[in-house]
């Protein structure tokens, strides 16, 4: 299975093996896989602009297919960051662009995606040391500029104990701070893909 956020909203690529798990689904567009890459430019084109789905769920007869067809029309770029926590098991967070997020950020040519999750945190919020734990796990979406592209980011558990944070301005961020995951998941506004992260991976 691969699930990648379009619009704040999951576009969910399985196998016919896997549709059992899917299909009870209320508000949810759910469809055969052609074969034809291009067909899946219909379904971009329609979560960019907006639906009344709440999801969109593809299938056929291999999952990796059609996620190679669908690299094949947007080309992945790749980013690393981390899920951080100080001794008090509070959640390192950073303020973006109008949503609160985790500190991350492109791979650097020849950088491996561990220490790039490190450098992004560190630069992002200021932190000057940090331990880097295990792979946590992966987020996609796509994001359009000039053309569309999945950013793949891959996430690692991180300690750190630093009280003073200092949030690069210069990458647009207002705000890094340390906040309890029940409360961040509660009463902040995140992506969506942020969010389901969050709630599917170890917290504490």
């Amino acid at each position: 299975m691969y699930k990648i956020y379009i619009n704040e909203k999951p576009l969910i690529l399985i196998s016919n093996k896997e549709i059992n798990e899917f299909n009870r689904k209320n508000n949810v567009l759910l469809a055969r896989y052609t074969g034809k890459p291009k067909f899946l430019l219909n379904y971009i084109d329609m979560m960019e602009k907006g639906m009344k789905f709440d999801e969109v769920i593809l299938f056929g007869d291999d999952s990796k297919k059609i996620y190679k067809d669908l690299k094949s029309l947007v080309p992945p770029i790749k980013a690393a960051g981390g899920i951080v926590f100080n001794d008090k098991n509070e959640l390192l967070v950073i303020f973006r662009k109008g949503f609160w997020d985790l500190a991350k950020g492109h791979l650097h040519k020849n950088e491996t995606k561990k220490d790039a999750a490190a450098r992004e945190v560190m630069e992002e919020t200021g932190i000057k040391k940090i331990e880097v734990l295990k792979k946590a796990g992966k987020t996609r979406h796509i994001f359009k500029n000039k053309s569309r592209h999945i950013k793949i980011s891959h996430w690692y558990y991180m300690k750190a104990n630093q009280d003073l944070l200092t949030p690069q301005e210069d990458e647009d961020i207002l705000e890094a701070k340390w906040v309890m995951p029940d409360d961040f998941l509660a009463n902040y506004s995140m992506y969506a893909s942020i969010k389901d992260l969050l709630e599917n991976i170890e917290l504490d």
